[in-house]
Formats: structure tokens, C-alpha cells, sequence
């Protein structure tokens, strides 16, 4: 086993108590002997009773002492309980919390000695200690991923408690990416494995199938989803179709997509952007741009005025879920964002539904397919808006792998496009045609050429078929 195989399961949920550890693992040090019971209780064993005692709470005064007693069975209190009060740091404490809340991690220290100068029998709570080291940790762990040394990060994340926690797992993602750059393949789908087998919110782990994509072959992704299948039942449609659209980028024969196997009609798109009318003379040297193109929605359809009109009248949810849609509408996404994440947590039901499926059209519309797709895996759309998003992941995903001469991949992309569709916009079907041209397929390319041709003939298609024709 390598240094680069280390991340589990176990570590990722923070689960090996070191108890545990020395059980299992024979190199691990022998536990220190347990210490002899104190025989009086120390200043933070007193704090309740001192505050009780500053309350003149005589009940609860008797009670903690019969509690003190019992645990220090030698101690005898002195008569004069005002005897007790020992002063501890109050403004000093919040101060270091503050500190290590702000990222100011010296300074914290600073402070936690000049406090035990003052105090000296104050002792930092553990947690602040925790907290403070896991800080301290983040940043080393952040400046060794930033110089892309894996088994640095690796080592550091596994020395510092918290670093590798689920509700850390950007860390995790981080060093798989390091783990591939650095050629550690079977490392990078080890830590995705890890992920996928212990983290339980949904949204990470169909983020982590998406990220696996890139190193990952044919089987190791079919293993990792049939782990989170197992994992999350209830999912099973929304992984198979990532699964799918995955697959299908790989250039793997399309399977039948779960996610609207009865879809026979065209989802209505309204298009926001043309491309540009000129096809490639070759499609390589000048690949066509993405259209922007999004969905009817069940949005009010107002216009800018409309829109503006709901400046007014407070920001209860159902209002700011409207101005969505009308900042969607006037194509202001970033805008149109804003007011769906600012809806969407006060909403419920098929209302806090539709404000997530208008998060996931705003990202489209910002070309950033894997957070729209993170928001879908997570949301039980309905069948015809998963339709809508999931074809325009396909759309944008498609013609990028086209500009990044990824023909095999593009070509899959579109061939998913036209099923979960059904039906490929004909710009598309000419790039599809191009991709299969610069692919090699020539045959193939020509075939879609005179097909879009023969139903309606263009500059564009006749100068498709002259370059299929030159190829020969």
C-alpha cells in the first residue's frame, strides 16, 4: 500500500477512536496508564458551585456538593463556601474564539498564553483547543494542495483531527484531484470510493460520481455506483441517469434513461442566444459556440416593467421566487440566483420545488452545468423539468467537449441529447455530423449531413457535405 491509499471510509466519518486503534493496529503505541483519580476537585470542577454559590441558589448549592462528594470522596469543603470563588477569563475566551473564527490563528495562541499567565489555573477547554489545531491544520493542508504535493496533503490531513470528515469533504475532493495529477490513479478513485461509501448528504456524493468521471475506468465508475445505489435507494433514478449521461460522454452505446422513458415530445426551449450563423468550414478550426438555451417555464411570463413592479411589496418568499423568474426572463441570471437561494429555504412542496429548479436553469444559464447538476441530483424534479435541465447539461457538456476536440465524447453527449429530448436541434446535429468528421468516421459524418440536407438544404449543409467530401 502506498502513501497515497490512505484515506477510508472510517477516517472520512472521523469514526477510529485511538482506543480502537491500539486494539487493532499492533504498530499502534501502547495507551499511557490511566491516571490516579484526583482527590479534590479542580477550578473547573467548582465553576457550578461557584456560580450557584453567586446566585445564593441554596438548593442547588447542597446538591452539587453531594455531587462534589461523591467524586472526591477525600475532599472536605471549607465552612466559609465564599472560600471557593476563583476568578476565570470570560472576555479573554470569547476573544480566542474570535480569533480562531476570524483566521487569526496566532493571535489565538497569543491570546490562550497570556490568559493561562493570568490565570494559571485555568485550563483551554478541549474543543477550543480541537477547533484551534484544526484550523492551524486546514492551512497546511490548503498550502500543500495549492503546491500540488498529494502525499504532503495526505499526510497532514491524517495527522490533524477533522480534516477528513464529511462535512469537510472538499478536502477529500481536493487531494483525489492532486492524487490524479500527480499519476496516482488508483489512489485519486480510492478516496472517491472512500466518499461515496461513508458520506451521507446526496449532493456530495453525486458530486464525487461526477468528479470520479475524469480518472475512473469503464468498471471502477460502475462500482461506485452501484455502491451509492446500495447507499441511497431512494436515489436510484437520479444516480442512473448521471450514470447514463456519464456513460454516454465516454462514447458507451446509449442505454434507455430512466429519467423520462416516455418522453415522445419536444420540451419547449425558448432561445436566449443564437450561435453565430456561419457553420465551421472545418469544425475543428472553428468549433461553433454554445446557445444558451433555456426552457419554458411555469414562471410568469411579465415583461421588464412587470418585473420591475415587484420591487415592491416586502421580500416574503412567493415574491422573491416571482422576481427569480422575472430576472431569469430578462436573462439576469446571477440576479435571478440570488432571489431563487433567497426563496428557496422559506418555501415548501412543489413551491420550494420550482425554486430549485429555477437554481439549476440560472446556473445553466452561467455555463456552470456541475452545480445545476448537483442541485438536480439533489431536487425530485418533476419528470419534465429534469427533462429541461438534464438536456441542456447535455447541450453545454456536448459542445464543450467538442471545443476540447473530444469528438468521441462530444458525439455521446449529443446521442443522449436526442434521446432524453427526443429530438437534436439541427445546429447541433451538424456539429454532431462535424464531431463524427474530425473523429475519422467520414461515412458516418456524411450520412448526417445529407439527412439534415435533404430536410432542408442551406449553406451550412451544403458546405458540411463538401467537407466530408474533401476528407475522403
Amino acid at each position: 500500500m502506498t502513501r497515497y491509499t490512505v484515506i477510508t471510509a472510517a477516517l472520512l466519518l472521523g469514526l477510529i477512536p485511538a482506543a480502537l486503534q491500539a486494539q487493532t493496529d499492533p504498530l499502534a503505541p501502547a495507551p499511557p496508564p490511566v491516571a490516579q483519580a484526583a482527590t479534590a476537585p479542580s477550578a473547573g470542577d467548582l465553576q457550578a458551585l461557584n456560580f450557584y454559590i453567586q446566585q445564593n441558589d441554596t438548593a442547588s448549592i447542597e446538591a452539587e456538593l453531594r455531587r462534589l462528594r461523591v467524586k472526591f470522596p477525600g475532599w472536605v469543603p471549607p465552612t466559609d463556601l465564599a472560600k471557593l470563588k476563583v476568578t476565570q477569563p470570560s472576555v479573554e475566551v470569547d476573544t480566542i474564539y474570535r480569533q480562531i473564527a476570524a483566521g487569526q490563528l496566532a493571535e489565538a495562541r497569543a491570546t490562550i498564553a497570556t490568559t493561562q499567565a493570568a490565570h494559571p489555573d485555568w485550563v483551554p477547554a478541549s474543543d477550543m483547543i480541537k477547533l484551534l489545531e484544526t484550523a492551524e491544520g486546514q492551512l497546511k493542508l490548503d498550502a500543500a494542495l495549492d503546491a500540488g504535493n498529494a502525499s504532503q496533503a495526505l499526510d497532514i490531513a491524517n495527522n490533524t483531527d477533522g480534516l477528513l470528515r464529511c462535512d469537510r469533504v472538499n478536502n477529500a475532493w481536493r487531494i483525489a484531484k492532486a492524487q490524479e495529477a500527480q499519476q496516482a490513479t488508483a489512489a485519486a478513485v480510492g478516496t472517491y470510493s472512500a466518499i461515496v461509501g461513508a458520506c451521507t448528504s446526496f449532493p456530495d456524493i453525486s458530486a464525487t460520481l461526477e468528479k470520479a468521471d475524469t480518472v475512473t475506468t469503464n468498471a471502477e465508475l460502475d462500482g461506485l455506483f452501484a455502491t451509492a445505489i446500495a447507499r441511497f435507494p431512494e436515489k436510484a433514478s437520479d444516480l442512473t441517469a448521471l450514470q447514463t449521461r456519464l456513460m454516454l460522454g465516454r462514447g458507451a452505446a446509449p442505454a434507455k434513461i430512466s429519467i423520462a422513458p416516455d418522453a415522445k415530445k419536444r420540451p419547449e426551449v425558448r432561445p436566449v442566444q443564437r450561435p453565430t450563423a456561419a457553420q465551421p468550414e472545418v469544425a475543428e478550426k472553428a468549433p461553433m459556440r454554445s446557445e444558451k438555451a433555456a426552457p419554458q417555464t411555469a414562471a410568469p411570463a411579465q415583461g421588464g416593467s412587470g418585473c420591475r413592479s415587484l420591487g415592491g411589496g416586502g421580500n416574503s418568499a412567493p415574491r422573491q421566487a416571482e422576481r427569480g423568474w422575472c430576472a431569469y426572463n430578462l436573462d439576469r441570471p446571477m440576479d435571478a440566483l440570488s432571489a431563487f437561494q433567497s426563496a428557496e429555504p422559506r418555501l415548501t412542496g412543489a413551491a420550494r420545488r420550482d425554486a430549485r429548479f429555477g437554481m439549476a436553469l440560472s446556473y445553466l444559464k452561467l455555463n456552470m452545468s456541475e452545480e445545476a447538476a448537483r442541485i438536480a441530483a439533489s431536487t425530485n424534479l418533476t419528470r419534465q423539468q429534469r427533462v429541461d435541465v438534464e438536456s441542456i447539461i447535455l447541450n453545454q457538456r456536448g459542445v464543450l467537449a467538442y471545443k476540447k476536440k473530444q469528438y468521441r465524447k462530444a458525439i455521446g453527449y449529443f446521442d443522449a441529447l436526442e434521446q432524453v429530448s427526443g429530438h437534436l436541434r439541427r445546429d447541433l446535429a451538424i456539429l454532431r455530423g462535424y464531431a463524427y468528421l474530425n473523429n475519422g468516421n467520414i461515412s458516418k459524418a456524411q450520412e448526417q449531413f445529407q439527412r439534415l440536407h435533404d430536410q432542408l438544404a442551406t449553406p451550412e449543409t451544403r458546405q458540411a457535405l463538401a467537407a466530408a467530401a474533401e476528407s475522403r
